[in-house]
């Protein structure tokens, strides 16, 4: 028989929520598979933690779970939440699994939360979950907003007047301070906006979206378009699926108009910034279009990008190379490069861009450096990846929400079990590689690399079959050594003649760039940014980084989407004392 998605959800729901309800921790842990997964998000601590089975499960409730006093757990009833059967849950355990998953809603002692399960059945047929998140959503009497009504001071008051006050009033006292205006900065100012946190946002570029304009003129994003929004506001329907590098960096440009942000352009932080402890109060002074100005912020939150400073390699006899050396930062076409000979060293997404970049304006001769292996999947098979999620049927806010609800450990579960399917459909491109000595991951998911260490892979948009017709050429497993005046020499002794050398080796850590911000003192006692903890949670981002009033947030459009809420009620528990660090 089919099962009953309803039936069984609220089965479930109603003793987990009595075990919750009643300080239970062995009787909470019982309801899970013996390898599930529950993941909390500042419900049962002011932090993001995972626990796998029932002995750490019932040990991590032990201490906490009669003081966060749940109740009036109830079943969601909003589209894409309620209870359903298999579907993209049913894929996360394995292509043929039984699943049930639905969304729920309770109460705790400081606010209102959400909750999300997956069950399976158990070989005696009892329906446990493998997986559950629980998420504080709100603190009461501190509820997010959404709408204004629009007329104020009884329609006697401009909007124009409003607005200016508003501004004017964060300008000379921001609560919190802002490091940057890509979208992840944006999109945490626009979240603390709607959590009454005032913020101020600095930006060193001359225009928001200058560290979109700034990058090479084929960029493209490698995500469609629903997996890339910003809150609060849904790109045109009309917006390409890929969108390019501009088009993005004008949408951020509208972005602080549309949703009011105060954003401070031309101006960045100074060293070297000092917390009072007992204040709890930073100074710091902003070089503001070359106007010095003193903030005294509570936090600073450090949201330039996941990378920091170009990473430049150590490359002997630089000084007598007769052409350009440059790192893809100031890349800005290959137009220039047309009849020349060319060394991209790096293969992943931004190589592969330029190379084929560099072929197509007729480069004389274009060689990607393949230091290591590279992990190579079809920009369409992402897209396929992403669709059960997020697709037209519901709102980014839910799919976001689905999403954040799997544990790291169970995604790279799924990504293990579907990687046989993966590589069979990239089959025929990776052979073609292989042959044209390009050597492959296929030992690790795409997923694994990203949330560790945000490279090692390359989406495919056109370069492998360049690379497959030789029109762009491999040289693997060296590293440059030193430059001669017409030529790159490698460390197995072999050279190539170049007159343009390209280094797509990223960016090293913001963290360490940090450094030359706020000294190392106070670099030291933060965690590392990115990467994945013991738990299979991301380190350094969005949870307590070390220092008191210094955090950091970073990812791609989902992570900075999805994550805003949770560094929102943990600054706002800090205002109201709920939270002490």
């Amino acid at each position: 028989m089919t099962p009953d998605p309803i039936q069984i959800a609220s089965s479930w729901l109603q003793q987990y929520g009595y075990s919750l309800a009643s300080g239970d921790s062995e009787g909470t842990a019982s309801c899970f598979q013996p390898d599930g997964f529950l993941r909390d998000i500042l419900v049962f601590t002011w932090n993001n933690r995972t626990l796998k089975g029932h002995e750490k499960i019932t040990a991590y409730l032990g201490d906490t779970l009669r003081s966060t006093c749940i109740t009036a757990v109830e079943l969601e009833t909003r589209h894409g939440l309620v209870p359903e059967s298999g579907g993209f849950h049913a894929q996360l355990i394995s292509p043929v699994a039984e699943t049930v998953s639905a969304g729920f809603t309770f109460r705790c002692k400081v606010g209102r939360g959400q909750g999300y399960f997956v069950l399976i059945p158990t070989d005696a047929g009892e329906w446990k979950a493998i997986s559950v998140m629980m998420q504080l959503a709100d603190i009461s009497g501190h509820e997010e907003w959404i709408l204004e009504e629009g007329v104020y001071g009884g329609h006697t008051l401009s909007w124009t007047d409003v607005d200016r006050e508003r501004r004017q009033a964060i300008e000379k006292n921001p609560y919190v301070l802002i490091v940057g205006a890509g979208h992840t900065g944006l999109n945490l100012a626009a979240k603390f906006r709607h959590m009454n946190i005032p913020s101020l946002v600095v930006e060193s570029n001359l225009r928001v979206g200058d560290n979109w304009r700034k990058r090479y003129p084929t960029l493209t994003l490698h995500t469609p378009k629903v997996y890339t929004e910003l809150l609060y506001q849904s790109f045109p329907q009309t917006w390409p699926i890929y969108a390019p590098r501009d088009k993005i960096a004008d949408w951020l440009e509208q972005y602080v108009q549309s949703q009011d942000l105060v954003v401070w352009t031309n101006s960045r932080p100074l060293p070297s910034p000092t917390f009072d402890i007992t204040s709890r109060r930073w100074t710091v002074v902003i070089d503001h279009a070359g106007q010095q100005v003193t903030l005294n912020p509570a936090h600073i939150v450090v949201a330039a990008g996941a990378f920091g400073e170009p990473n430049i390699p150590v490359i002997d006899n630089k000084e007598a190379f007769g052409g350009p050396v440059m790192h893809y930062a100031d890349y800005n076409g290959a137009k220039p490069f047309a009849g020349k000979k060319v060394v991209v060293v790096g293969a992943g997404n931004t190589s592969a861009d330029i190379c084929q970049d560099l072929s197509f304006h007729g480069a004389e001769s274009v060689t990607m450096v393949q230091r290591s292996a590279t992990y190579v999947i079809a920009v369409t098979s992402v897209r396929e990846m992403l669709e059960p999620l997020y697709h037209e049927g519901f709102g980014t806010d839910v799919a976001d929400f689905r999403l954040i609800a799997q544990p790291m450990g169970l995604l790279q579960q799924k990504a293990k079990q579907s990687e046989a399917l993966l590589l069979e459909q990239q089959k025929e491109t990776h052979k073609g590689l292989r042959e044209a000595g390009y050597h492959l991951i296929t030992d690790q998911s795409l997923f694994s690399l990203f949330q560790g260490g945000y490279g090692g892979y390359s989406l495919d948009v056109g370069c492998a079959e360049l690379i497959r017709s030789g029109k762009v050429k491999i040289k693997h497993g060296v590293e440059v050594a030193r430059l001669g005046e017409n030529s790159v020499v490698f460390t197995d002794g072999s050279s190539l003649e170049a007159d343009t050398v390209i280094l797509a080796t990223s960016f090293k850590s913001i963290r360490d760039k940090m450094r030359g911000l706020f000294g190392d003192e106070i670099i030291d006692q933060t965690s590392p940014v990115w990467g994945l903890d013991d738990e299979g949670e991301i380190r350094g981002c969005y949870r307590p980084s070390g220092h008191p009033g210094l955090w950091f947030a970073a990812g791609e459009f989902f992570t900075s989407r999805a994550r805003t809420k949770q560094l929102a009620l943990e600054i706002k528990a800090i205002e109201l004392g709920l939270l002490k660090l």
